[in-house]
């Protein structure tokens, strides 16, 4: 009887064999690079220029893909909208900003600027569906979502301020909150239709300022 070595593993110690994906991985991976390029589409030549097959091309899968995971033009919009906004808020949150009440909120305000001028493409994008909302009825439900989501977050900044004796017993959260997210998309705006015009982080700090003024005890 003969008897046989062990196989020599090392081989097998040393190397990893890559990873396969699972379908909901390729999933993922192929719909962020979907939502990548339609930002691109949107940001560089508008909502009529997207449609489901060139996104899906731009994005080096086959042109039928987008339609397969989204149905309709409308639906990947949202779907860009709440990618948009997911990234947004994922910076943000790795940022680790420091403070609360008054001091976050306008630590707030100079990130939404700063990660406006680091990432153009996305912060055009959004501005454009957020313009959009008002007269494509199958986005506006999307846009009041992040409008007032956007109204709920610097209402609580503003509140947690009140209630910590640091802004004004006065002022009216809410209200004060839509301010201040209408003025940032108001800077928005125009630097991206101008944007040798003023520089925005001038106007970054001149927003900053005014809320502080504005909201302070």
């Amino acid at each position: 009887m003969t008897i046989r070595k062990p196989a020599d593993r090392g081989d097998a110690l040393t190397t990893t064999e890559p990873t396969r994906q699972t379908q909901a991985e390729r999933r993922e991976t192929a719909e962020r690079a979907i939502l990548e390029a339609a930002a691109v589409i949107v940001a560089e030549r508008g909502l009529e220029e997207l449609t489901l097959n060139e996104a899906g091309e731009a994005a080096g899968y086959s042109r039928a893909l987008p339609a397969h995971y989204y149905g309709t033009k409308s639906a990947l919009l949202e779907a860009l909208a709440n990618h948009i906004m997911a990234g947004y808020v994922e910076r943000m949150r790795t940022a680790s900003m420091a403070g609360e009440g008054l001091e976050r909120l306008c630590n707030v305000i100079e990130f939404a600027l700063d990660d406006a001028l680091a990432n153009p493409t996305p912060a055009r994008a959004y501005q454009t569906i957020m313009a959009a909302g008002l007269n494509r009825p199958e986005l506006r439900p999307t846009v009041e979502r992040i409008t007032r989501q956007g109204i709920d977050d610097f209402a609580a900044l503003i509140a947690q301020g009140r209630a910590k004796g640091e802004i004004g017993a006065d002022v009216r959260p809410r209200a004060d909150a839509s301010i201040i997210l209408a003025s940032l998309r108001g800077v928005l705006f125009q630097w991206l239709i101008i944007p040798d015009h003023v520089s925005l982080s001038h106007m970054r700090d001149n927003l900053v300022a005014n809320v502080r003024n504005s909201l302070k005890a």
